[in-house]
């Protein structure tokens, strides 16, 4: 996601004008409860599914094997098919209904988890966490892609705060619901409440109205192209709208280096700062609180602020890492992780709402694919060099590394933005649509 192929039509690439008000089409409201807000409470069951489901996997195999390999397994399970799978996911996302995707999919994952309950043999719960792999290989980016016609153009920006808030207060919520289900009556219990959570999502996708989607056009229609050349349009409308490559690169090495973070949290808070358990629930707690306050102010970015807000964020996101890893005491690294998510959580908004006002509604889904695609795929190449440096260089410097690989990723993309707008403003400006 080379040879021989007839390249894709410039109307399938280029990007769209977000600064000129939507036609009236998506600009038409009227779906009460139905809309935006049902979108926002299953973005948040959503979370909680992901969260519980996680949680109550890991504990299975670790109980089962006693090997914390079959741990980083399960991770990975799940995170390679949404890496692997981006190309063709996106494509059904944008040739077919997309709420009839998320629809299937949803109920798929309930499926799992219902399976899941009685089949628990290490082997089976490996290949059925490549099933959830594979459904959210379709619900993550299909999620991202549907935001414009959820919200109106003019309203992508507010909606992904709102989502991206519900996305992270339901990531705190499932790992402890599943902490309380796991000591009630094990994984067992966990996985069928799991599995009524991913029903009820289903239902509430099938329930969900969007606005119709806009006029025809070549953006959005089967082409003669090979399907190579289909499946690879996502790429191309990141080749072609500069700005939105270069939020994605600098992004995902950002996303692969803050992962190794990941990695030294525990024993960074319990061996070097001898803060125990509640030091470890402290600092993940820091980073997720500091995320939802960065979503929420995310929203109130204008949208020719948007690149350069995501850039700063990915920045400053790494400066709260290295801060924490220098921290002497628990209290001044969750401080330092608060800040740092707080600006994680504003290059989120940021960056998803940039793609989400410019890319076509033809390729929308194609676009968040690739998106989700490197987003996983650098959080697990993160990990996997974490858990071979970790012994070398320490919890401390591992989460120095981790920052320091941030700031120079977010470094990098701000000078060449910078760079790109001092050489052609006013095509920049135009480009953009912005008055």
């Amino acid at each position: 996601m080379s040879g021989a192929q007839a390249p894709a039509p410039v109307s399938t690439i280029t990007p769209s004008a977000p600064g000129l008000p939507a036609p009236p089409a998506m600009a038409a409201r009227g779906r009460g409860l139905l809309g935006l807000p049902l979108g926002i409470v299953l973005q948040a069951l959503n979370s909680v599914g992901d969260g519980l489901a996680m949680i109550a996997l890991a504990n299975r195999v670790f109980q089962t094997s006693h090997a914390s390999w079959t741990v980083a397994a399960v991770f990975l399970a799940i995170s390679v098919p949404i890496t692997a799978l981006a190309p063709v996911a996106g494509l059904l996302l944008d040739r077919l209904p997309p709420i009839g995707v998320l629809v299937a999919a949803a109920a798929a994952e309930a499926a799992i988890a219902l399976a899941l309950v009685w089949m628990t043999s290490l082997a089976a719960t490996l290949a059925l966490a490549v099933g959830f792999g594979v459904c959210a290989a379709i619900l993550q980016p299909g999620l991202g892609a549907i935001v414009p016609r959820l919200a109106g153009r003019s309203g992508v920006t507010k909606a992904n705060s709102y989502l991206q808030a519900a996305t992270w207060v339901g990531f705190s919520v499932g790992p402890l619901l599943a902490g309380l289900l796991l000591a009630v009556s094990g994984s067992g219990l966990a996985l069928a409440v799991n599995a009524g959570i991913y029903a009820l999502s289903a239902a509430g996708l099938l329930a969900l109205r969007l606005d119709p989607a806009p006029a025809a056009t070549a953006d959005g229609q089967p082409s003669a192209a090979t399907f190579r050349s289909q499946i690879s349009a996502g790429l191309r409308y990141l080749r072609e709208d500069a700005d939105a490559g270069l939020l994605v690169i600098i992004v995902a090495i950002m996303v692969a280096f803050a992962d190794m973070a990941v990695v030294a949290e525990v024993v960074f808070a319990e061996q070097i700062l001898h803060a125990g358990p509640t030091g470890y629930s402290l600092l993940v707690a820091g980073w997720t609180t500091g995320m939802v306050a960065g979503t929420l102010l995310g929203g109130r970015l204008p949208v020719r602020l948007l690149v350069a807000g995501s850039l700063v964020g990915t920045l400053l996101t790494g400066v709260g890492v290295v801060l924490a890893g220098l921290a002497p005491t628990i209290w001044l690294a969750v401080a330092a992780y608060a800040a740092g998510g707080l600006a994680n959580g504003l290059e989120t908004v940021a960056t998803r709402s940039y793609i989400g006002h410019h890319a076509p509604a033809g390729v929308a889904g194609r676009v968040f694919a690739v998106y989700s695609g490197l987003m996983f795929g650098g959080m697990s190449a993160g990990m996997a060099v974490a858990a071979v440096v970790l012994t070398a260089i320490g919890a401390r410097g591992l989460l120095v590394l981790s920052g320091a690989g941030g700031i120079v990723a977010g470094v990098v993309g701000c000078l060449i933005y910078a760079a790109r707008r001092r050489r052609s403003p006013a095509a920049v400006t135009a480009e953009r649509g912005i008055p």
